[in-house]
């Protein structure tokens, strides 16, 4: 048995509660709705509860009402033997409000994650850090622990896969990884209806954004390194959602020359947070950690301490020894 932990808390509880990272994604949607469903199968009691809300275009994998945020949910109902179970994360303070006012009250909590840590967790756990992403994970979980992976849980599963993956192109995809994925379309996983809905559904507003953000691009040490900004008065005059700025990121890294793409982004209450991408030997992921942040060796982030101006001096100075 490779995961006695989870096998124990899930016969131990009926009554689970289901949580992501701040601003969530499609690996942390996935991965909560194929384990929602699992649970349930189970004949577990379950919810999701998130501090933000899901991106819209995630909205196909799940029935409405399934997934709701803090600020939907009776906090003054009780939370005893229940259990937590954190997805897509290893860092409590990364579940915004669902860490302060949900994680004392329950009896319990639980990761499941692929990423990198700084720090020490004292909690029962599955980290994988070679893994693709989460819903591999959970797969893998799935199969384990003879829990049916169901239509509904296979769409949901592919759907992280191929957001953490880049579709099969970022360096942690293995043979597993096109195994996993193999397997969930044969359970009925969609492969073109997945692609189009999470990479052909942006809006006009996210194309303006886009256009916007790109105009300001600042390259540095010989072209390889781009910084972008997108400040809240750049997302208000876009008419765009916070989330819809996700894929920006990414856009530098289809340059020959661009090895670090880092991307500072504000939402419309002025939280900035730092994203940080690399091709090849740059660790990222020690820089996010410096302030507080983390993820992967090629893919970071972190809440910005300081302000934009500010923050991109000590990034680039923190990329200096690389260059």
């Amino acid at each position: 048995m490779k995961f006695p932990q989870l096998k124990h808390l899930i016969e131990s509880y009926d009554r689970f509660v289901i949580t992501c990272h701040e601003t969530p994604d499609g690996d942390a949607v996935g991965s909560e709705i194929a384990l929602y469903h699992g649970l349930l199968d189970l004949g577990k009691r379950v919810e999701i509860i998130n501090a933000d809300p899901v991106p819209d275009k995630y909205g196909f994998l799940f029935e409405k009402g399934t997934v709701r945020t803090i600020d939907e949910i009776d906090l003054n109902q009780s939370f005893a033997d229940t259990a937590l179970i954190i997805l897509d994360t290893n860092d409590i303070h990364n579940i915004g409000t669902v860490g302060t006012k949900i994680l004392p009250v329950t009896d319990e909590y639980f990761i499941i994650d692929h990423h990198e840590s700084g720090d020490d967790i004292e909690t029962g756990r599955v980290i994988e850090v070679e893994a693709s992403s989460t819903c591999e994970i959970l797969y893998k979980i799935m199969r384990e622990l003879e829990i049916p992976v169901t239509r509904p849980m296979a769409k949901a599963l592919y759907a992280g896969v191929i957001y953490d993956t880049g579709c099969f192109a970022y360096p942690k995809t293995t043979a597993f990884t096109f195994q996993v994925a193999e397997d969930l379309v044969g359970r009925g996983a969609d492969p073109y209806q997945l692609y189009s809905a999470i990479y052909e559904s942006n809006s006009i507003s996210s194309l303006k954004l886009q256009s916007a953000v790109l105009a300001g691009l600042e390259l540095y040490f010989n072209q390889q390194v781009a910084v972008q900004t997108m400040l809240k008065e750049t997302l208000e005059e876009a008419g765009a959602l916070y989330e819809e700025a996700d894929a920006i990121i990414n856009f530098p890294l289809r340059s020959e020359t661009v090895r670090v793409s880092v991307f500072f982004k504000e939402n419309t209450e002025g939280l900035l947070r730092c994203s940080l991408r690399s091709k090849g030997n740059i660790n990222v992921s020690q820089i996010a950690q410096k302030y507080g942040g983390g993820g992967h060796k090629t893919a970071a982030g972190f809440k910005a301490p300081y302000p934009a101006e500010e923050m991109k001096r000590l990034i680039l100075a923190d990329l200096h020894p690389y260059f």
